[in-house]
């Protein structure tokens, strides 16, 4: 991965490379952001850049050996840390065997993905995964190790907050006290959940959601026709992963399930939205918060409408149904409803009950609209 294939985001990109230059590279740098942006992307083009062996101005050469080794994520000086289903001690090697390669290829395929997009690359749908004690006794391995190629020595440490209790503490030390050219890059989409003496020990490097337009643009070069891209865009809240899922996906069916779940709100339908909360419930948590996601970004171009703007949405039939739905709503009764919903969802990422958090929510909207 390397810089210029991150769209956007050039002053975070100066600093970095900046930092490097003038010799202030810390030892363990904390990426933030939200699911779907170019978190992962920023940590991996940095540690690229960092590794390279014939750095260009501003950037990874993108062919020198080791820049080659990256890509495939298959450097021996890059140790990559992710969630995966817990093992006991004596199992722990064939788990993680099984699991490097598939996250080798998720990364490769899914750069922008989110913990729900590997749960689905891993098969591990309906499990909890983490960052066990096995896992912080493999890091602690690994910075024990001399560094094969002799430069520096990075530990990729994705969704740190996924470490349990144990596995938190047990790498405080090697935080605070790490071997000489040893870097840790801990690529987080919540650090609020991480420990503060994990987040005291690291340099925070926030990385902001792309614009629209750099959303627009990413989607085109990958294939999606332009009104698509557009839309997509305009609903992806700068949020490339999610851009690329509802291009890909298409709007109408979520559009339609949307329109249907709205209208038994506003009918009292118990029998439908319980109905609805159940198959919510099983189809898995990628689609879940998507699901909630989708009905937030139209909530919020209601909210547009309703407050005498033009919501940036693209199909006749969408902009008729807003229109409608603000009017009928109003802007109070609107601002509400995406409230409610920005609420449960995230209840759902606090890995709430789907069921209970989907059917409270459309109880709370029946209460707002008929209120």
């Amino acid at each position: 991965m390397q810089f210029s294939e991150i769209p956007g985001l050039q002053e975070l990109k100066k600093q970095l490379v900046s930092a490097h230059k003038r010799g202030k590279v810390a030892h363990a740098q904390l990426f933030a952001g939200r699911p779907g942006t170019a978190v992962l992307p920023m940590a991996l083009a940095y540690a690229t850049y960092l590794m390279c062996e014939s750095k260009i101005e501003d950037d990874s050469c993108g062919s020198c050996p080791n820049c080659v080794r990256i890509k495939k994520l298959v450097h021996p000086d890059i140790h990559l840390h992710f969630p995966k289903v817990s093992a006991a001690e004596n199992k722990y090697e064939k788990v993680l065997a099984d699991a490097i390669p598939r996250f080798r290829e998720f990364v490769m395929e899914s750069p922008f993905g989110d913990l729900e997009a590997w749960t689905r690359k891993y098969g591990q749908e309906n499990k909890n995964i983490l960052i066990s004690r096995e896992d912080s006794r493999q890091m602690l391995k690994n910075v024990s190790m001399r560094s094969v190629e002799g430069g520096y020595k990075i530990l990729l440490i994705w969704i740190p907050e996924l470490m349990n209790p144990s596995s938190a503490n047990a790498i405080l030390k090697i935080l605070e006290e790490p071997p000489e050219k040893t870097l840790y890059l801990l690529v987080s989409y919540n650090y609020d959940n991480l420990l503060a003496t994990i987040t005291s020990r690291t340099q925070l490097v926030n990385v902001p959601p792309n614009t629209e337009a750099e959303v627009k643009n990413y989607l085109i070069e990958q294939g999606v026709n332009e009104p698509e891209a557009e839309q997509a865009a305009k609903l992806s809240e700068g949020k490339i992963g999610l851009g690329l899922h509802l291009a890909s996906a298409g709007e109408s069916q979520e559009y339609e399930d949307f329109q249907k779940w709205m209208l038994e709100c506003w009918n009292k339908n118990l029998t439908g939205l319980v109905q609805r909360s159940e198959d919510f419930s099983k189809s898995g948590k990628a689609a879940q918060k998507n699901t909630l996601n989708y009905a937030i970004a139209l909530m919020r171009n209601a909210v547009v409408h309703a407050s005498g703007q033009t919501p940036p949405v693209q199909s006749d039939s969408e902009k008729i149904f807003i229109g409608k739905f603000a009017d009928k709503l109003g802007l109070g009764r609107l601002e509400k409803t995406y409230a409610l919903t920005n609420e449960a969802l995230i209840h759902l990422e606090r890995n709430s009950n789907p069921r209970i958090t989907h059917l409270n929510l459309s109880l709370d909207i029946i209460r707002v609209l008929n209120g």
